[in-house]
């Protein structure tokens, strides 16, 4: 009996469980399909206008004496005597005495060299005496219609005789001037860079004596990138440089030639600009500077942002319909943060500066800023 209740109970209960599933069942709403706005990227824009503009070119370099000089000795000996300038940083000026060597057993030689001159002349005019005597005594001897010869007449001996002053004329100018080398002479104004040797030194030929330098002309090297050599207008050209750092003092600069070669190890042009050495306040070799030199006008072109290249040679342009498409430009020059552009784009189109992870042709757009100024809601959506 009690296991009857139990189904009877069981029954009742599942067929009320189906009416409230059914009940429930009939109170579901259905879902209304949804459509999620599209994401939509926000950009900003600059306005392409084709212009004149003059090339300029950034460049950076070392100033340095366009003069160098390593001296070195020309005769061995002592050295017994320098100059008060001759020291590191010294100024001297051309034809000063920088050092002296011992010039003793210069000057000897030179007296020697001068006397064995003054006897080979001595044997020119006893040569030519002797000569003289010949002619005598062959007119007395000589028979009628006999011609003397050379020998007879002295004229090898007077010749070797007067070869013999030559030799001993080039000795005498040799001893001389190997006692000139014994002072080391200043060949312009300039700055002693190194000293190498200082009193009682002792120096052979071709020992180094002193590094120095003129200060008449300094030169700084500025090195360009190759492809900007199209755009070259140098020779002659006044620039300015700036020291970096510092009081930011400037100074006036003539470029005066390029080196003429490409440097193997960056590809860049060396471009050489001179510099007054004389004026007041001249930079000091050594000194860091930058410029810019001025290059060629490239007519009817487009400064692009480097923020709008999504390649090398396209760039992002935004349509009416505030829609992205790239397109193929063509490239004229490379700067810093912008590009050049000659072909491609038309004056008043839209550049897209922002960068975006990825660009689908014709996808939407929403303007924020054009050319630096924010843009409203409603002038974005126009």
């Amino acid at each position: 009996m009690k296991r009857i209740v139990r189904i009877a109970i069981a029954v009742v209960i599942f067929i009320g469980g189906l009416f409230v599933a059914a009940g429930l069942m009939k109170l579901r709403k259905t879902p209304e399909p949804s459509n999620p706005p599209k994401p939509v990227h926000e950009v900003e824009l600059v306005t392409a206008r084709r212009l004149d503009l003059k090339v300029m070119i950034p460049s950076q370099g070392t100033v340095e004496p366009a003069t160098v000089t390593r001296a070195a000795a020309e005769v061995e000996g002592t050295v017994i005597a320098v100059s008060p300038d001759y020291e590191v940083g010294g100024n001297f000026k051309t034809g000063e005495v920088l050092l002296e060597i011992d010039p003793s057993d210069y000057k000897a030689a030179l007296a020697q060299a001068e006397a064995s001159l003054a006897d080979a002349k001595l044997q020119v005019v006893q040569e030519e005496m002797r000569a003289e005597q010949a002619e005598r005594d062959w007119e007395r001897i000589a028979r009628p219609g006999q011609t003397p010869n050379d020998l007879v007449r002295r004229i090898p001996q007077l010749a070797a005789a007067r070869a013999k002053v030559d030799a001993m004329q080039a000795a005498v100018d040799r001893a001389m001037r190997d006692l000139e080398r014994t002072k080391l002479h200043a060949p312009y104004d300039g700055r002693i860079r190194q000293k190498l040797v200082d009193l009682g030194t002792r120096v052979g030929k071709a020992t180094p004596l002193a590094e120095f330098y003129g200060t008449d002309i300094l030169e700084v090297r500025l090195p360009v990138p190759r492809q900007d050599a199209a755009f070259f207008n140098l020779r002659g050209q006044e620039i300015t440089l700036t020291e970096s750092g510092g009081t930011d003092r400037s100074w006036k600069a003539v470029v005066d030639r390029t080196e003429g070669e490409i440097q193997r190890a960056n590809r860049s042009i060396i471009v050489v600009a001179r510099i007054d050495g004389k004026m007041k306040d001249a930079p000091l070799p050594g000194q860091f500077v930058h410029t810019e030199i001025e290059g060629l006008t490239i007519d009817h072109v487009v400064r692009v942002p480097r923020r709008a290249f999504v390649k090398s040679d396209r760039v992002m342009v935004v349509g009416d319909g505030h829609t992205v498409t790239t397109r193929q430009v063509k490239v004229v020059r490379t700067e810093k943060d912008d590009v050049l552009v000659s072909e491609g784009i038309e004056d008043g189109e839209q550049l897209c500066v922002t960068a975006l992870t990825a660009v689908i042709e014709g996808m939407e757009v929403k303007v924020v800023s054009r050319d630096g100024k924010a843009v409203s809601p409603e002038s974005s959506e126009q």
